[in-house]
């Protein structure tokens, strides 16, 4: 069993204020932790489930954007894509050095993940909630 969350990847002032992006970081960060937390042998499993929420997020992002009449800007996509490419090669560090796969998921996702909802998820909600888009519960 993965103890309680010390230090949470997402904490109330990264919420944006828009459900369905704050319900897909919320679900980011859990599946990090597990990630950054398990033993070695279950890394690969939740760094996969980690990229695959990342890659629903983004698609709802765009959705989103699109729905609002606008879309995602190229920054912005290439940082989706970075945070897709970081996965891949914590992935691909653990059949050669497991520990420090682990080690650079733990030090190294928090700060890119954070500054990207800084820097980019908060103008797509603001574009968003600017431009009329209904609110859904998730």
């Amino acid at each position: 069993m993965i103890a309680q969350q010390a230090n949470p990847l997402i904490k109330p002032r990264y919420m944006l204020g828009h459900d369905v992006i704050d319900c897909d970081h919320i679900a980011i960060a859990k599946s990090w932790f597990h990630a950054a937390h398990c033993e070695f042998i279950q890394f690969p499993f939740f760094v996969a489930r980690l990229k695959k929420l990342m890659q629903g997020h983004f698609d709802h992002e765009a959705a989103l954007m699109g729905m609002a009449g606008g879309s995602l800007c190229c920054c912005h996509r290439r940082e989706h894509q970075a945070l897709l490419e970081f996965c891949d090669e914590a992935a691909a560090l653990n059949q050669r050095d497991p520990k420090r796969a682990s080690a650079l998921l733990r030090d190294k996702f928090p700060r890119l993940f954070r500054t990207h909802i800084i820097e980019s998820d908060s103008l797509a909600v603001l574009f968003i909630h600017s431009n009329g888009e209904v609110r859904v519960q998730c």
